[in-house]
């Protein structure tokens, strides 16, 4: 395990902060989170529909399919690309992109933007909260151990040559003393570049249930934070941590 610290050069792709809500069934409309634009529209000036398309096949003939599309809710970006605001009839997620800052700042925009999404939403409660880290690591190639980086990789059956071409795995990892659960899920696959091997970390914590107010939904947050940098760097040994600091 790496120790835990503040890593100046954090191999952060995506972070957010997502918070599923009850909505009375009058207010489970597009129209009623149209209301959001003006509040959001300055500072996230790009806006797109979020959709769900579906698709239904008769006779297993694509060509007598139909298809269809419900909009979910809406999609605001900002001026520099940095910050994505998804406000949905299920809930609001707030990601940040690179260049990742700090999770104070992360937390404090997630939870203004919260503010103008539950004002004006005003749901019935709080279901889930969730914290989502993804990372690439770029570790220095082309050979390498694996073992050396990482404290978890697939494990090649012993009969067979002892390498990698990929990998993919994922593990759900119970916290219960805090009743949270932790998706953790690695991928490796060959690039372009052949000095470079590049394995994406991504950590995803979560907990539901029927929060009682936001104090409690968002002090549940701040421990996924704590259980999220437990998993990065239970996973990371300290020579890989050693590269980002």
């Amino acid at each position: 395990m790496a120790k835990q610290r503040h890593l100046s050069k954090a191999p952060i792709t995506e972070a957010l902060i997502n918070i599923q809500v009850m909505l009375p069934i009058h207010k489970r409309t597009i129209e009623h989170l149209a209301a959001l634009d003006e509040k959001f529209r300055e500072q996230y000036p790009d806006k797109k529909t979020i959709e769900e398309f579906q698709y239904k096949f008769e006779g297993g003939l694509p060509s007598t399919g139909q298809s269809s599309s419900k909009q979910l809710g809406f999609r605001y970006t900002n001026g520099d690309n940095t910050q994505v605001i998804q406000a949905t009839i299920s809930g609001l997620t707030f990601s940040r992109l690179p260049p990742y800052e700090d999770w104070p700042k992360l937390r404090a925009e997630a939870r203004r933007v919260w503010k103008i999404y539950a004002d004006i939403i005003q749901p019935d409660g709080i279901t889930r909260v969730a914290a989502r880290y993804i990372n690439k690591l770029e570790l220095p190639g082309p050979l390498l151990d694996f073992d050396d980086y990482l404290n978890y990789v697939p494990v090649v059956p012993k009969a067979l040559p002892q390498m990698y071409a990929g990998f993919y795995s994922r593990i759900v990892v119970p916290d219960t003393k805090h009743q949270c659960m932790a998706i953790i899920t690695q991928m490796y696959q060959p690039g372009q570049d052949p000095f470079a091997v590049s394995v994406v970390l991504d950590i995803d914590v979560f907990r539901e249930k029927h929060f009682g107010d936001e104090q409690e939904a968002w002090a549940t947050i701040d421990h996924l934070r704590d259980f999220k940098n437990l998993v990065f760097f239970d996973s990371l040994t300290e020579k890989s941590a050693e590269l980002y600091q």
